[in-house]
């Protein structure tokens, strides 16, 4: 409520930390260093995570859930996967007591000097929202249009394979912001795209508009891929890319029964475990023996196998022969003779970058376009997200990454390009995938490894494992070790992470992220 107090002991506020304070259900965040003690907001801004539980490094606060980032001197965004900064409100100094008062403090007004007239965005996804939001944060107030082929305002894809699926969800419940385009002056047009030309800054759509702009962000995403199996386009044989995707899996959900997930990647390992939780019987279907070895390492995909195993998955190794049925699936036979009953198909197979529409620009052989560090195509043209095949700092490597916050990251870099902040990309790459209960990170890049440096139990499911190139870490992951984690991301993020041979011997990377700025 507004106007409402919050007291705190001083000494309830460590120098260098953060303490929640509470007066009956109103909540703050007290931060103290050297030059004060600030209060925030105590929720993060994304889903909601008490930021109480995160960690401070350098001159950042980091998000326990999602790591998003806020810069401590004023809770400003600094890393989605949050699109907003932190209220922050007032606080004096009463005797040995902190008090907040819960009037926030005005958002500081922000001009953006740029003699770009219009931006133009194809797609509608993670990119495309964060440059927006960045856009309309820093100042801008120029037309903005956004093309793309769903009706639904923006929302947020990472939630269709998890919580969505284990009971009937209404689907505002992913929406980003409900009134989008209004509370962002956005100009939205449901359509597809048929041709988008560097050159000539414009795209053309399926209905022979013409639409141009003086930038233009293309971040297309990708398409969900269905391998071309007999059977395929029997009902009840589905993909989980859109949120009608989910709606419509969901619906077949509720009417009960058995599932066969094909493919053990995230998404279907995900809507697997949720699945199982709304009470159906399901399979999974994969090719390798276990699930993310290939990606983690033996140890760590054989330790969720047995976790989902235990929750009731049941693990199937083989091919798809045919989706057998007549009208409906019936089953999913395999190549070696099983038969698996089957009331619903979730097809994971991957997905596709959609680059096709990019006029004279052929894409690697990993399927996506190649650029340079500062993401742009042509002059006055950026890619960003699923697509884009851009130089990632840490490793050295030229990669194409389908992370829901890197491209959000790109599409913020993008904002900030278009303002006129030229700079290369150097954002760290982070996910999170929530296997049931369970939520693991995985930060950096690697396309391969020649070892893993593992510390804590990953049978127990309370790990992290450094991944190693010659005497480089480039990436990580971990259940359950947030602060080493997020310490880790940090470093990697600044270009500061110790070699291999320090993390290996015990280097304390929280200490060394807490005086990293």
């Amino acid at each position: 409520m507004p106007g409402t107090e919050i007291r705190l002991a001083l000494d309830a506020i460590p120098i260098g930390g953060m303490t929640e304070g509470a007066a009956g259900d109103e909540k703050v965040l007290f931060v103290r260093d050297t030059s004060g003690v600030r209060a925030f907001q105590a929720k993060c801004p994304h889903l909601g995570a008490p930021l109480a539980k995160g960690e401070i490094c350098g001159g950042r606060l980091y998000c326990p859930w999602h790591k998003a980032a806020f810069a401590l001197a004023d809770g400003s965004l600094e890393e989605p996967p949050a699109l907003d900064s932190l209220t922050r409100y007032p606080v004096r100094i009463e005797g040995t007591d902190a008090v907040a008062t819960l009037t926030p403090e005005p958002a500081p007004t922000r001009t953006a000097g740029t003699t770009v007239g219009s931006v133009l965005i194809v797609g509608s996804g993670a990119a495309a929202v964060a440059c927006v939001k960045t856009l309309r944060r820093e100042g801008y107030d120029g037309r903005i249009t956004m093309v793309g082929r769903e009706a639904h305002p923006p929302y947020d894809r990472t939630k269709l394979s998890k919580q969505f699926l284990a009971k009937p969800t209404p689907p505002e419940k992913v929406l980003i912001e409900p009134d989008f385009d209004p509370i962002n002056a956005v100009d939205r047009i449901t359509a597809e795209v048929a041709r988008v030309d560097p050159a000539r800054r414009d795209i053309t759509l399926k209905d022979g508009r013409t639409l141009s702009a003086d930038a233009i962000l293309v971040a297309t995403g990708s398409r969900a891929v269905v391998p071309d199996f007999p059977g395929k386009d029997l009902g009840g044989v589905f993909t989980l890319r859109s949120l009608d995707d989910a709606l419509r899996v969901s619906e077949a959900a509720g009417e009960g029964g058995s599932v066969v997930v094909v493919g053990a990647g995230f998404i279907g390992m995900e809507a697997a475990a949720f699945l199982t939780k709304r009470g159906l019987s399901v399979t999974v279907l994969a090719r390798e023996e276990t699930p993310f070895a290939k990606r983690f390492g033996e140890a760590v995909g054989a330790a969720l196998k047995r976790y989902h195993a235990g929750n009731g998955i049941t693990f199937e190794t083989g091919s798809v022969a045919r989706i057998a049925g007549t009208d409906r699936v019936e089953a999913v036979e395999t190549e070696d003779g099983r038969r698996l009953p089957a009331d619903i198909v979730l097809v994971g197979a991957g997905a596709r970058p959609e680059t096709g529409l990019i006029a004279d620009v052929e894409p690697d052989e990993a399927g996506g376009l190649v650029v340079a560090g500062d993401l742009k195509l042509a002059e006055g043209v950026w890619i960003a997200g699923d697509i884009a095949a851009f130089p990632e700092k840490a490793s050295g490597e030229t990669a194409r990454i389908e992370h829901w916050r890197l491209a959000q990251q790109h599409g913020s870099h993008v904002a900030h390009a278009i303002l006129g902040r030229s700079g290369v990309f150097a954002g760290a790459p982070f996910f999170w995938s929530n296997q049931g209960d369970k939520r693991l990170d995985y930060g950096g890049y690697a396309k391969g490894f020649d070892r893993i440096v593992m510390q804590g139990d990953p049978a127990a499911l309370d790990f992290i494992a450094y991944y190693v190139t010659g005497d480089r870490v480039t990436a990580a992951c971990s259940i359950g070790r947030n602060g080493a984690f997020t310490a880790f991301l940090h470093l990697l993020g600044l270009g500061r992470l110790p070699p291999a041979a320090e993390i290996e011997a015990g280097a304390d990377l929280p200490a060394l992220a807490r005086g990293a700025a």
